[in-house]
C-alpha cells in the first residue's frame, strides 16, 4: 500500500519518501495553502495539527508499516511523545487525541453553587451582591461569567417610549413655539388657562421638562435656601389669593428669583421672555407685570406682612439668640460743630457724654447709665442716629 505520513511542526514540511517506512516507491509531495499534500495523499492534515499528527503516526505503528525510531528519526519528534501516542491509541482508540482532558472538576463553583448564582442573577442582583452572599471571590464569579457558566441578567427597561424619545429643547425652538401660542405669548396650556379663567379649575401645579440654554435658571440653587429662611412658613395664614391660574406659590418665588437675577423692579420683567421665566417655575409663562401687580397688591396689606415679618423674626431670634441685639434710637447723638449758634453751658456736659457713644469698638464703652460693658455685649448694640430737630 502506498502512503506516507505529513509532518507537523510549524511552517516547515518535510518531504517524505516512503521508502523511510519500507512501503512502496516514493512520491513527490506538494504543498497547497498552508497544507502539506502529497500526489497520492494516504493521510494529510494541518502543519500544526498535533493530534492529527499524533493518530496517525501511532496508526502506522500499530499496523506494522513503521518503526517507533522511523517516527523520531523522520520527524524530528522525541521518542517518548511518540511511545505515549500509540499507547493512547492502544488503550481508547482514535477518538482519545480530541477527548478532553479529565480534571478534579470544581470545588468552589460547583453545580449548586452555581445554581443558586444563576437563580440569584435572574431576580436582578448584581454580580457584586450574588459573589457577597455565597461567599465566593468575585473574580471567581466573573471567570464563570466569561467562561458561559453564568449568565447576567438582561435588564428591563424601565423607561417609557416617551422618556426615551424626550430631547432637549432649545431656547429658539422655545421662542418660536411661545411666538404661536393661541392666546399670547407662550400661552401653551389653553385648556386650563380658560378653566380658570370661567372658575372651574386652577390653580394648576408645576411641571417642569427637560430644557436647555433656560435663562436665570440659576436661581433655581438657592430654591433650598428660601425655604430653609421661611419663604413658604406661615404663608396661608397670613395671605390668601383669590382662585386664579397661578398658585400664591408662584408669586413668592417669582418675586424672590426676580431680585436673585438682580432685575430691581417688575417694570424689569417686561423686558424678559415670560416663557423662560415659566420654565423656571415649571409653568408655561410668568403673569404679566400689571396682573403679577395686582396680586402683590392683595398680598401686601401692612398688617398682614407685619404679622408675617414678626413670626419669622421670632423664629429666626429662636433659632440663633447669640445674634439678637438691642436697637437704640437717639437724636442726641452728633456734637455740634460750627458757629451759626452758641450753645448754652448747660447742654455742653450732655455733648461731651454723647460724644462717647460711637465708640463701641473699644474694650469699654460708656452706655446709658454710666454702665461699663466688654466688646463682646456691644457687639450686639444697634446704633442708629437721626438729626437732633428730628428727635425733638
Amino acid at each position: 500500500m502506498a502512503g506516507c505520513a505529513v509532518a507537523s511542526g510549524g511552517a516547515a514540511v518535510r518531504k517524505l519518501r516512503c521508502d523511510h517506512f519500507g512501503l512502496a516507491a516514493a512520491v513527490v509531495p506538494r504543498q497547497t495553502g498552508g497544507m502539506a499534500q502529497l500526489q497520492l495523499p494516504v493521510f494529510t492534515h494541518d502543519a500544526k495539527d498535533v493530534k492529527s499528527f499524533r493518530m496517525f503516526a501511532s496508526q502506522l505503528y500499530l499496523a506494522g508499516k513503521v518503526r517507533q525510531a522511523d517516527l523520531v528519526r523522520t520527524f524530528g519528534v522525541s521518542a517518548i511523545s511518540v511511545k505515549r501516542a500509540v499507547k493512547l491509541m492502544e488503550k481508547a482508540g482514535p477518538g482519545v487525541f480530541w477527548r478532553a482532558r479529565p480534571t478534579r472538576g470544581p470545588s468552589v463553583l460547583t453545580p449548586a453553587v452555581l445554581r443558586k448564582a444563576q437563580e440569584q442573577l435572574d431576580q436582578g442582583e448584581s454580580l457584586e451582591a450574588v459573589a457577597a452572599a455565597l461567599g465566593v471571590k468575585l473574580d471567581t464569579m466573573r471567570k464563570a461569567v466569561r467562561d458561559g457558566r453564568l449568565h447576567l441578567a438582561v435588564k428591563k427597561e424601565t423607561t417609557c417610549a416617551a422618556e426615551q424619545a424626550a430631547v432637549l429643547s432649545t431656547k429658539s425652538e422655545r421662542s418660536g413655539a411661545d411666538a404661536q401660542a393661541p392666546l399670547g405669548v407662550a400661552t401653551h396650556d389653553v385648556a386650563g388657562r380658560v378653566l380658570a379663567s370661567l372658575g372651574k379649575g386652577g390653580p394648576v401645579d408645576s411641571h417642569f421638562e427637560p430644557c436647555a440654554d433656560v435663562p436665570k435658571a440659576g436661581a433655581l440653587i438657592a430654591l433650598p435656601a428660601l425655604l430653609a429662611s421661611g419663604l413658604w412658613e406661615h404663608t396661608e395664614e397670613h395671605f390668601s389669593l383669590p382662585e386664579g391660574y397661578y398658585q400664591m406659590v408662584h408669586v413668592f418665588l417669582l418675586v424672590a428669583f426676580l431680585a436673585l437675577a438682580r432685575i430691581k423692579s417688575l417694570e424689569g420683567l417686561r423686558y424678559c421672555a415670560p416663557g423662560e421665566w415659566g420654565k423656571v417655575l415649571g409653568l408655561d409663562r410668568v403673569p404679566e407685570v400689571r396682573t403679577l401687580r395686582e396680586k402683590l397688591e392683595l398680598l401686601g396689606q401692612e398688617e398682614n406682612v407685619a404679622a408675617w415679618a414678626g413670626q419669622l423674626s421670632r423664629r429666626w431670634m429662636e433659632e440663633d439668640p447669640e445674634s439678637a441685639g438691642t436697637l437704640y434710637v437717639d437724636g442726641h447723638v452728633r456734637v455740634y460743630h460750627g458757629s451759626a449758634a452758641r450753645l448754652p453751658k448747660h447742654y455742653v456736659p450732655r455733648c461731651r457724654i454723647t460724644c462717647l457713644w460711637p465708640i463701641f469698638n473699644s474694650e469699654e464703652s460708656l452706655v446709658p447709665g454710666r454702665e461699663r460693658l466688654t466688646k463682646a455685649q456691644t457687639d450686639r448694640w444697634h446704633y442708629i442716629s437721626c438729626s437732633p430737630a428730628i428727635s425733638r
